[in-house]
Order: structure tokens, then sequence, then C-alpha cells
């Protein structure tokens, strides 16, 4: 027998609530939640002494029209419902993590604002796990993921002229850039 639960969500995806509802509400959120941080289409607030009010109208038409075609799009919609699982899954192990290290610190409040070194480190682990979970789900017209793509290039493709020289190009105007940049603030005094 099948429990009410599992009959009320059954319903529900057989409505569409997961693959328009849902979807919809989280990139109108994200939208207007970053147009009305940004302030991009205009407004400095009241509150902030800027003399214009905030155009949360004009962001919310924006936001809905993004959501709409964010749903009207199914394989975006399916690249959604595959990967979010998966960092939601990647958000559970993080805050484990930090649960396990936050147990060696007694009484202390447990944060990363101390250390630099982990606070960069798992800024960039999770940013590259983030992209490599979204890259397995986004296929090419040929049917192969990204990540399968990117991962047949780096094994087989990667050990020719042209990308090689166009890495180590990009490695001397990084390293440039860099020196430039860290001789500049040595003089600087900051």
């Amino acid at each position: 027998m099948v429990s009410p639960l599992r009959a009320a969500i059954d319903f529900l995806e057989s409505f569409g609530f997961f693959d328009v509802v849902l979807p919809f509400i989280l990139v109108f959120a994200l939208v207007f939640a970053i147009l009305e941080k940004t302030k991009i289409l205009g407004g400095g607030g009241k509150e902030s002494g800027g003399g214009k009010e905030s155009k949360k109208n004009v962001n919310a038409l924006v936001a809905f029209v993004i959501g709409l075609f964010v749903i009207a799009a199914t394989n975006i919609v399916q690249v959604l419902q595959d990967a979010l699982p998966i960092i939601t899954l990647l958000l559970v192990v993080l805050l484990s993590f930090m649960l396990l290290v936050g147990a060696f610190h007694g009484d202390e409040e447990f944060t990363f604002a101390k250390s630099t070194f982990w606070r960069y480190t798992l800024t960039i682990i999770l940013f590259i796990s983030v992209l490599l979970i979204f890259a397995n789900f986004i296929e090419t017209d040929s049917g192969d993921t990204w990540l399968e793509v990117f991962w047949d290039f780096a094994t087989e493709d990667l050990d020719s002229g042209p990308v090689v020289s166009s890495i180590i190009f990009l490695a001397i105007i990084i390293f440039v850039i860099w020196f430039i940049g860290y001789s500049g603030k040595k003089e600087g005094g900051g």
C-alpha cells in the first residue's frame, strides 16, 4: 500500500510541480535577489540615502520573465533537477566536515575567518566541484556531457602543439600580471 505522503508527492509530480513550479520559484527568487542586491536596473534605495527608490517592480518583472524562459527550456530544468541534489549532498558533506572540525574547538566559535588558507582552499575546491557537477549533467548535441568532452580533450588532445603553446602563453601572461601587481604592492608600501 502506498503511503499518503508518497501519493501526494506522486500527485505533485504528475501535476508538474517539480518540472515547472519549483524551478520557476528557484530561478525567480535567485534572479530577483541578485537584481535587488546589485541594483543593476537602478535605484539606490531610500535607506541608503541615494535619493532614488528601489525598482522592485522592474526587478520582479525581469525575474519573472527570466523564470518563464528557464522553465520553457526543458533541458535547463533537467540539468537543475539532476545537479541540485548532488550539490545539496556536497553541502551536507561540507557541514559534516565543519561539525567534525568544530568539535575540536572546545568553547570557541568555529569559523574559517581566522584561517585564510582553509577558507580560500575550501572555496576553490567547492567552486571546482560545483562546476564539475554541472558539467557532468549538461549534454552536447551528440549526447556526451561537457565533462566527458573535457576529459576526452584533456587525455587525447592536450599534447598537441597549439594547445600546449596556448597554455604556456596564458601562463606567461598570468605570471606577468601577478609579477607587476606584486611588485607594485611592494613599492607602494601596501
